[in-house]
């Protein structure tokens, strides 16, 4: 594979997609609102901080945009084929149910050589 000189990091998300109520869905909560923030500024970070200016992070949560719901990769999560959240990486799924960032800032690290 030939070296890139960008890469996009997409995380998508939907919350609540593992069913029932609130109380048994972790997904649901304010707090797991609050740490997924926090792991994806992390992860912007750190890519930034290794490749600078090659990177790009975005958060999707998929509730909120019907169009990227409805897309193949979407329907990974809304089918349940992943667990959320699905990390993304040049619109290729590589990651699901967590963030790692030290795994996808290496994984970066082989796309762009």
């Amino acid at each position: 594979m030939a070296a890139k000189d960008f890469v996009a990091v997409r995380i998508l998300d939907l919350p609540g997609a593992g069913g029932g109520c609130a109380c048994s869905n972790p997904t649901m909560t304010p707090e797991y609102a609050v740490m997924l923030q926090e792991k994806v500024a992390e992860l912007r970070e750190a890519l930034e901080e290794s490749y600078p200016g090659q990177t790009a992070v975005e958060y999707v949560d998929l509730r909120q945009n019907p169009a990227e719901e409805e897309s193949e990769i979407g329907q990974l999560l809304v089918t349940k084929k992943y667990p959320p959240p699905l990390v993304v990486i040049d619109a290729v799924p590589k990651f699901a149910g967590s963030i790692q960032v030290k795994k996808i800032v290496k994984e970066v690290g082989s796309i762009l050589g």
